[in-house]
């Protein structure tokens, strides 16, 4: 017996130092199993080991067949297997002796066992336990004397199934601490990365996918804020293919709670919280931390596991302090953004002053020795009118590209659109055009430049309405937002240029008369205001301008 001992003491030495050469874990499992074997002298074993949950995770096996190992696989033993089995009842010394004519998991009687000797059916359990907690189990069948085990006999299994238990628990804690160094490195990487990019939207293709790749994860989304929805254009997924954003409503779900509250989240089992909406189907755990540059919301970072409780505490510090770099390098982009912006404009003023205004003011040039004549003063009005437009314009979009800044107030979007109607009379009466307004009496939150929407969409809708023809303008409450539809019987828009006629200098009708900054300015203006607008083909023809404005503003 003692120089079985001996011999097992050397095993665990052994074992022990390939733990220190960081050798991988099912090798050193598949040691521990093989040692219990050739040492105790049984045919068959089973080392099993457990997850936090008491979940089978992983498993080694000596001396089987690999028939035999495929059907093992196949059929685990359930939670309520192992308490029958692991009872008192079956106890022999610290292990558990379960004799073929008494055990619960077989269904039919079978008759006594001779004493001593070993039965087909008998089974064997030695615990692998740390400070008193099961953390598996080594199961040991056949042995070669043939005899069924004793007290005495199992004392040097014992010993040696404590210190194999000490050696995984290391090499666990080993493994931990060398995978949370690597993530540590991995934040630093990827923080260096992000400081090199300063492109928007590479920036947020790029941040799931690196993400994804270090922490082995099958969804991890970037969620940009709104005002009003989280839209995930930005993601890196191993599950279903997804064809267009996902848009997470405030309130709703996981996401919209942390944007909501503005705290990190963490759900060990979506299944048991109420607040999950499920999108995937093989998600087990989530994690959601908001993304904050001074208490503003930006957006939300969305990591979803297959497995349960898939994210320790260290993890969630690392992707917080990763999510805290990422709203910096966000607010740096958007600066960089706005230097660029500000390039663009001083470019578009050069051109705007040595080409827009070239033309009006040479026909002022011309007509001012014939001042005296009255029938040239309306031409010189026009052209100074003309010259006057376009500064506006000019000016309204400047402001509104570099960055505007100015406090929300509560206005009546009726009110607003009345005043506004009566400053086109001129034009109205030239075309012989009736405004049909049915707006409800509606207050939002918003900006002096929300009078600059909906001047230019009527505009717009005058200069390409048919002669006796009508505009009408309509709202549609909802709860949080208001959509506001401007409506004219003119020529269709090709489905090609809907998009396109809120880019600057891009004009329906090359031959209208214009700045084509009008409905550049109208898209400005409602991205300031975090709504939307679009164009859409009326049934009954013409047009529909339909612009989305939020009831309140999340600055």
């Amino acid at each position: 017996m003692n120089r079985r001992h001996e011999r097992a003491t050397k095993a665990i030495l052994d074992i022990s130092g390939d733990i220190l050469e960081k050798k991988d874990l099912p090798e050193i499992l598949d040691k521990i199993t093989s040692t219990v074997g050739i040492l105790f002298e049984y045919k068959r074993v089973v080392l099993t080991l457990w997850d936090k949950n008491y979940n089978v995770w992983y498993s080694t096996f000596y001396g089987l067949k690999e028939e035999e190992i495929k059907a093992l696989k196949g059929r685990i033993m359930s939670r309520e297997e192992r308490a029958l089995v692991l009872n008192e009842k079956y106890r022999m010394s610290n292990s558990y002796f379960i004799p073929e004519e008494d055990n619960p998991l077989i269904k039919k009687v079978l008759p006594g066992s001779s004493v001593g000797e070993w039965k087909s059916l008998d089974a064997l359990i030695v615990p692998l336990r740390i400070k008193g907690k099961i953390i598996g189990i080594i199961s040991l069948d056949e042995p070669i004397s043939g005899k069924r085990p004793t007290e005495e006999s199992l004392k040097s299994i014992e010993i040696f199934a404590d210190q194999a238990s000490l050696a995984i628990e290391n090499e666990k804690m080993i493994r931990k601490e060398m995978k949370f160094a690597q993530k540590l490195k991995t934040l630093n990487d990827i923080s260096r990365e992000l400081s090199k990019l300063v492109d928007l939207e590479n920036l947020f293709y790029r941040i799931p996918e690196l993400i994804s790749k270090t922490y082995k994860l099958p969804f991890v989304g970037l969620g940009i804020f709104d005002g009003e929805n989280i839209t995930f254009k930005h993601y890196a997924t191993q599950f279903k293919k997804i064809d267009k954003p996902l848009i997470s409503k405030l309130e709703r779900g996981l996401v919209g709670w942390v944007a909501h509250n503005k705290k990190t989240l963490y759900v060990k089992d979506v299944s048991k919280d109420p607040r999950y909406f499920k999108y995937f189907e093989e998600t087990r755990s989530e994690l959601v931390i908001p993304v904050l540059s001074e208490g503003n919301l930006l957006g939300v970072l969305d990591f979803q596991s297959n497995e349960v409780d898939y994210f320790t505490s260290e993890d969630i510090l690392i992707l917080e302090n990763l999510t805290d770099q990422i709203a910096i390098t966000l607010k740096n982009s958007q600066l960089f953004e706005k230097i660029k912006n500000e390039k663009k404009m001083q470019e578009f003023f050069i051109s705007m002053i040595s080409h827009d205004l070239k033309t009006p003011l040479q026909v002022i040039l011309g007509y001012t020795d014939l001042l005296k004549n009255d029938k040239y003063s309306n031409i010189i009005q026009e052209n100074v009118k003309k010259i006057n437009e376009i500064l506006n314009k000019a000016g309204i979009y400047s402001k509104l590209e570099v960055g505007y800044k100015e406090n929300l107030e509560r206005r009546n979007v009726k009110r607003i659109i009345e005043t506004l109607i009566t400053s086109f009379e001129k034009d109205l009466n030239k075309k012989n055009i009736e405004i049909i307004l049915n707006v409800e009496d509606i207050y939002i939150e918003s900006f002096s430049v929300l009078e600059n929407i909906f001047q230019n969409l009527i505009e717009n809708s005058i200069k390409f309405s048919y002669v006796n023809s009508k505009i009408e303008i309509y709202s549609e409450n909802y709860k949080r937002h208001i959509v506001i539809n401007v409506k004219n019987y003119g020529k269709n828009i090709p489905d090609e240029m809907k998009e396109e006629v809120f880019e600057r200098f891009k004009k329906l009708d090359f031959k209208a008369k214009g700045t084509g900054l009008g409905l550049a300015i109208v898209k400005k203006a409602v991205d300031l205001h975090r709504g939307e607008v679009w164009i859409e083909d009326s049934p009954d023809g013409g047009t529909v301008f339909k612009v989305k404005l939020l009831k309140k503003i999340d600055r």
